[in-house]
């Protein structure tokens, strides 16, 4: 075991025993992997800078959610809330990976995430993006947003489901669902560069 990873597992393994600080803890274990600090990583091992959110949605997305996993068939479809669009789409192979390019439409996109991320239960595919949008649409960096993330799930071929009333949303997904399974079972569609295949 690297010196690193056990530092690390004995550290964790005393806290409750010993008196060692977070910081100590920290600070100790990236010692430990002989990693140099930068600021960030100093400031993260000296003081408290992360808190635990207390839910992962706000009260109107988890309304929204509730009612989407009522409304849809749990056997064939999975529900994940709140994807990394990075997580579902990534740069096309011609972008080289690393470059200047690269880092500047990956940061473009890195922070954002869907609401909801439909996948086949049985493929782990991507079904389809959900957004559940509100005021804050309407906010000119948000319309910058929501138009970049339409080109973004456009060219992934994943469609992206989106609208202001909630329960307008969800007979919309359902519907979709719907003909999507009816499709599958009768046609499987493969998403290939953005185009359906059969």
């Amino acid at each position: 075991m690297p010196a690193f990873e056990w530092v690390h597992v004995q550290l964790h393994q005393q806290k409750g025993m010993i008196s060692l600080s977070p910081p100590t803890i920290c600070n100790s274990a990236l010692k430990a992997a002989g990693i140099r600090t930068g600021e960030a990583e100093q400031r993260l091992c000296r003081q408290r800078v992360w808190m635990g959110n207390d839910t992962l949605m706000t009260p109107r997305e988890q309304h929204f959610f509730r009612a989407l996993l009522k409304h849809t068939d749990r056997k064939h479809w999975l529900l994940c809330p709140q994807v990394r669009v990075a997580d579902i789409a990534s740069l096309a192979p011609h972008i080289r990976p690393r470059s200047r390019t690269w880092w500047q439409l990956f940061r473009m996109v890195s922070q954002w995430h869907c609401d909801v991320v439909v996948v086949d239960i049985r493929t782990f595919a991507i079904v389809a993006a959900i957004e559940l949008d509100d005021a804050s649409h309407l906010k000119k960096h948000r319309v910058r947003r929501d138009i970049l993330l339409e080109e973004v799930l456009r060219q992934a071929g994943i469609p992206l489901l989106r609208d202001r009333d909630a329960e307008k949303l969800v007979r919309q997904i359902r519907e979709f669902l719907i003909r999507r399974e009816t499709e599958t079972i009768t046609t499987p569609l493969t998403v290939v560069r953005g185009e359906y295949k059969g």
